[in-house]
């Protein structure tokens, strides 16, 4: 399962808390409170899914 930005080591949950926290809608606005996706940038699709959806634990799209 995914469950973090493995560059930044920040739990999807966490992210989500603070999404939740402060209504953050995209990326761009949650990088604004925590350090997230500026690397290998493999997370931003989960990160999406997880504003869109809630869920904060993915299987993996790639191998």
């Amino acid at each position: 399962m995914v469950t973090k930005c493995v560059c930044s080591d920040v739990l999807f949950s966490d992210m989500k808390k603070t999404a939740d926290k402060f209504g953050l809608k995209s990326i761009n606005e949650l990088k604004e409170y925590i350090e997230v996706g500026e690397n290998c940038q493999f997370c931003h699709p989960y990160i999406e899914l997880m504003l869109k959806t809630g869920e904060t634990e993915f299987e993996p799209v790639i191998e």
